[in-house]
């Protein structure tokens, strides 16, 4: 079984919590303060947990491009330079990701908690957590794999077994 590229998992992972978020994102209490979200940010920046949403732009200008050149093949370097051009001027929209990222924080968790996690994630400890989760989930996500196709084909023995036992042609 091919094991799926990391950049893959982070762009997979990045538009799954992309999508997520805004889903939930009503869900978001109103108005935290300025504090909480200074408090929000800099856990979210010690944290490095938005740092995969880097990808998500990119990601989607490689899509509506290929999109684009496979209906208009002809037209590739005139669509290449306008999703470049569309994707620079779409760049500074990250501001708003990242503000509503940290609105979602600061109503999880209070000043101090904040404050904590930031402490976490910048101790020797926090750090290596932070550097080994790409890694960690992608190995993780691997074994799932291999477990749900194990399962999968014992499932598949153990009723064909079941099945025949009771004389059906299996």
């Amino acid at each position: 079984m091919p094991r799926p590229s990391l950049p893959h998992i982070a762009r997979v992972a990045a538009l799954g919590f992309a999508t997520a978020f805004v889903t939930l994102a009503p869900a978001v209490a109103a108005d935290p303060t300025k504090e909480q979200l200074a408090a929000a940010r800099a856990a979210i920046e010690a944290s490095h947990v938005a740092d995969g949403f880097d990808n998500v732009l990119l990601g989607v200008a490689q899509q509506a491009k290929s999109n684009f050149i496979r209906s208009n093949p002809s037209f590739s370097s005139q669509i290449e330079a306008a999703t470049n051009k569309v994707a620079v001027d779409l760049a500074g929209e990250r501001v708003e990701l990242d503000h509503k990222i940290q609105q979602i924080w600061a109503a999880k968790f209070t000043i101090p908690e904040l404050q904590e996690i930031t402490r976490f994630y910048t101790s020797p400890v926090g750090q290596k957590l932070s550097r080994e989760t790409s890694s960690m989930v992608a190995n993780s996500m691997q074994a799932v794999q291999i477990y749900q196709q194990k399962l999968s084909e014992d499932m598949a023995t153990k009723v064909r077994e079941e099945l025949k036992k009771e004389g059906l042609p299996f």
